[in-house]
């Protein structure tokens, strides 16, 4: 037997064994592996039977003979036990027993061998030994299978010569297989990861909002929510900058997750906002698990300072939706905010107004009902709550109420004891601080401020002169009220960290001015103000979070069928203008050699224009890359020190790096007429995440492709080396296939499809014996049936491949049908045979035709076509052998290059 005879028999042994290892590495569908005893009988079964298919192929060295049937066994045994290996071991042991003692002695050495090998080098840890050394997975072979060997016995002393290469292959093979099925586990490893860091929050390590939301489902009577907001917290980033930022989110999610039990849960569903379910808790004892908590965060320190969190705890009631009792906590938190901060409040329990008489309590109803209300306040509710404060107010006797617009100017909404005529009137927020004449930390802090005789006129005409400066415009109408005013008792509303109204009390007779309990109860008053302002921003937000959740849903719909990067970026250049209203949109893509960005997708720009390079630290670009962060200008046109290509012409413009970990890939550029919010910056952190994750899928993808048409090539090379074809033979027909789907203009999934099959076509030949494909004469009728089976079995084997469609199983099963039905295996006729099957056919036999054969020498291309235009209509399609010849025939030659 030749050397190239015994090599063809080796790689079509290997290649069985590569198949069955990839069948068996589908039964490992999830991470971590399971190994119950179903699944270990499972797994033991499909060894058990690829070491029959293995025994049925033995493979030839000189006058020896032998199989890879061990090599499952080995590995079960290996991982599972002597006991396992031996059930794995019988099928096969079956087969080959009547070649005596041997057979048996080979099957109980690699047993033994792998009981030998787990007790010096120690059971493979881990998932299926992933985590294991390298040097375990490389020693366990030879000290597993070397008592393999013991098969060659019966052949006699020239079996020793092929004792090294016997033992060779089999190490190649057990490394082949222990490579197919740690590649399966890996990459469901990978996978899992993937998914697990979607519902994690990547700073912390605790469950992201994503999760939250997905828990609240599971809510149960006596389960508690508490939300959670760490203190002045911007001012930590303002201040120390987001690096200390960073460290003391980390450290609270630390300190939260040491202070509740094992059975709650701790999350950051915000910049700073945290959140925790606790389980089967009363109120009382619910509060003990988060005031522990609180305390745990206070050993956290900044400067020296400890850290504190203001909370809100809530009961679920079994009565309400979940997300009601979400919204009870929040409440509760923001009441823990108005109250000074670092404390818990408890849902339902409201803070003790102190107030003088039933007015105080008038006031707090009115506030409530406009919380509970549903939509915005109007000026006359305005008016009737502002009414009941300066009756409630000691002292009291006018008032006015500003609130900030959406232009950021504080306005007139409410009056009480003055003309309608001061309703609507406009300050501008510096004025009103002005007005206000205490220092801007008490201004942001909302404390109480009084001012009495001169100083009340004295503060407005410096609020005045100063709104004059700034429009252009008198302003007699602010001063005109004043007048009448002997003492004024402001107070700012601040909501979420910000001043988002002014209550102006007003003494307007008498020179006694306030009592010492008004500014307390003035304050209270501001706090139910901004309650009722919080409970508007709350709903603004909820709408824009509605906002988002629709735009990530289009986002996500939208990236779902894409497959390639260019794909991913015009999926996110039209829905970054549909969403955001931009009007211009650049990619700059990273490029490390020279270390510059450089625009390669544009949208919205004028054709031949939307070109440059930016080097490191030009333009608002790298800035964005250099902080890590979104950044965005009200008008680039009037910020002389950032760079703006002339090209732009949107006023606004907004940079958003895009990186993984520390690998930069580039940064999206967008400019519109309108300034970009902070809704807008989050709306571009999520499009990013969802591009950078898209990105990922697709590598993955592209990865995933490469590594099965490898696979499916060294398949097909393998079963082409068996059937003693022509080498290239299986590059030769992808070139002649793909030159087809040119001249047809196929989609891509027939081309993809046409490679598949090329690789697949004669799979079903493993099942069919070496004399039979290598017999040099005519078959018999009953050879030729033996050998026709060879389409269906073919068919039965692709099934079970990933991946592989209906259309590649149909070509394998029908690439011998006939035009005029005298083919196999169906008898199919004319157009009843599949399209694709109908022209591969063309390119099987072309290539058949013009290669040597054991029963023929091979054709000129010449005779090949001429062959096949003379079998149009009867063996061929004739439409289709048209088109074939056509090609064959015009411009290239007639056949492709041997070197394919």
């Amino acid at each position: 037997m030749t050397l190239l005879t015994e090599l063809r028999a080796m790689l079509g042994s290997l290649g069985l064994l590569t198949l069955c290892a990839f069948v068996l590495s589908l039964e490992y569908r999830s991470w971590p592996l399971r190994h119950a005893r179903t699944d270990i009988v499972v797994r033991t079964l499909g060894a058990a039977v690829a070491g029959l298919l293995l025994a049925l192929y033995p493979v030839a060295l000189g006058s020896a003979e032998f199989t890879l049937r061990l090599v499952p066994v080995a590995l079960i045994a290996l991982f599972y036990g002597p006991l396992w290996g031996t059930l794995a071991a019988l099928p096969g042991l079956g087969l080959v027993l009547p070649a005596g003692l041997p057979a048996l002695l080979a099957t109980s050495g690699v047993l033994a061998g792998s009981v030998a090998t787990r007790l010096l080098l120690g059971p493979p840890q881990g998932q299926l030994g992933v985590v294991a050394p390298a040097w375990w997975r490389w020693w366990a072979a030879p000290l597993s299978l070397s008592a393999g060997l013991l098969d060659l016995l019966p052949v006699g002393r020239g079996a020793l010569s092929a004792v090294p290469a016997a033992l060779l292959f089999l190490l190649v093979s057990y490394w082949t297989m222990m490579l197919v099925l740690t590649s399966r586990v890996r990459l469901l490893r990978s996978t899992t990861a993937l998914r697990r860091e979607a519902y994690s929050d990547p700073l912390t390590g605790l469950r992201n909002r994503r999760q939250f939301d997905q828990d609240l489902h599971a809510l149960g009577r006596g389960d508690l929510v508490a939300l959670l907001d760490i203190d002045l917290f911007k001012e930590v980033n303002d201040t120390l900058g987001h690096a200390e930022g960073d460290r003391v989110l980390r450290e609270v999610a630390a300190a939260l997750t040491r202070g509740v039990r094992g059975d709650d849960h701790v999350y950051r569903v915000g910049g700073e906002e945290f959140a925790l379910l606790l389980r089967c808790l009363d109120l009382e004892q619910g509060a003990a698990v988060v005031r522990r908590s609180l305390e745990q965060v206070r050993e956290v320190q900044v400067q020296g300072q400890p850290v504190t969190l203001s909370g809100g705890l809530a009961v679920h009631d079994e009565q309400e939706v979940p997300s009601r009792t979400v919204a009870r906590a929040d409440a509760a938190l923001y009441r823990a905010k108005q109250a000074g901060r670092d404390r818990l409040m408890l849902a339902g329990r409201q803070p003790h107004p102190h107030a003088p008489d039933d007015q105080g309590e008038f006031t707090a109803r009115s506030a409530l009902a406009l919380i509970n209300g549903d939509r915005d306040p109007t000026r006359q509710q305005w008016n009737e709550v502002l009414r009941a404060v300066v009756g409630g107010v000691p002292g009291a006797e006018a008032g006015s109420l500003y609130m900030v617009d959406a232009g950021g100017d504080f306005v007139v909404c409410a009056q009480h004891g003055f003309a309608d005529t001061l309703l609507d009137v406009r300050r501008s927020p510096a004025s009103m601080q002005r007005w206000y004449a205490w220092p801007v930390p008490a201004w942001q802090a909302g404390h109480p401020r009084i001012l009495r005789g001169p100083e009340v006129m004295a503060a407005a005409a410096v609020a005045t002169t100063l709104e004059t400066h700034l429009t252009g415009r008198e302003h007699e109408s602010l001063m005109k009220p004043v007048e009448a005013i002997s003492a004024t008792l402001g107070v700012p509303v601040v909501v979420d960290g910000q001043v988002s109204a002014f209550l102006n009390l007003d003494r307007l007779s008498g020179a006694d001015g306030f009592p010492d309990g008004s500014p307390g109860v003035a304050r209270e008053a501001a706090g139910q103000l901004g309650a009722v302002l919080f409970t508007r921003l709350r709903r603004e937000r909820a709408a824009r979070h509605v906002r988002e959740l629709e735009a990530l849903a289009r986002v996500t719909e939208a990236l779902r069928d894409t497959r390639r990067k260019d794909e991913v970026l015009n999926v996110v250049m039209t829905m970054t203008h549909e969403l955001l209203g931009a009007r211009e949109i650049v990619f700059l893509a990273y490029e490390s050699g020279p270390d510059v960005l450089t625009s390669t997708t544009t949208s919205g720009v004028s054709p031949g224009q939307g070109q440059v390079t930016l080097q490191r630290g030009q333009g608002l670009a790298w800035e964005a890359v250099r902080t890590g962060d979104i950044l965005r200008v009200a008008d680039v046109r009037t910020a002389t020190r950032i760079h703006r290509p002339s090209f732009l012409q949107g006023g606004a413009l907004l940079a958003a790096p895009l990186q993984r970990e520390h690998n930069l890939l580039g940064v999206l550029v967008l400019t519109r007429d309108t300034p970009f919010q902070e809704w807008d910056t989050h709306l571009v952190r999520t499009l990013a995440a969802h591009f950078l994750t898209a990105l990922d899928r697709a590598e993955q993808l592209r990865a995933l492709e490469e590594a099965r048409e490898g696979t499916l090539l060294a398949l097909g090379l393998t079963l082409e080396a068996r059937d003693m074809e022509t080498h290239g033979h299986t590059a030769r027909v992808t070139q002649l296939a793909q030159r087809m789907a040119d001249a047809l203009s196929l989609s891509d999934p027939d081309r993809s499809a046409l490679r598949d099959v090329a690789y697949l076509h004669d799979i079903g030949k493993v099942q069919v014996p070496d004399d039979l494909l290598r017999k040099p004469g005519p078959l018999t009728p009953e050879e030729r049936r033996v050998v026709e089976q060879h389409a269906p079995a073919g068919e039965a084997l692709a099934r079970h491949i990933p991946g592989v469609g209906r259309a590649t199983l149909d070509v394998v099963r029908h690439h011998h049908e006939r035009w005029d039905g005298a083919g196999y295996p169906d008898r199919l006729a004319g157009r009843r045979i599949p399209r694709l099957a109908r022209l591969f056919a063309l390119c099987d036999v072309f290539d058949a035709l013009t290669t040597d054969r054991p029963y023929r020498p091979a054709w000129s291309a010449e005779q090949a076509l001429a062959f096949l235009a003379d079998q149009a209509g009867q063996q061929f399609d004739p439409e289709l052998t048209g088109v074939f010849l056509t090609l064959m025939r015009d411009g290239e030659a007639a056949a492709p290059s041997m070197d394919a």
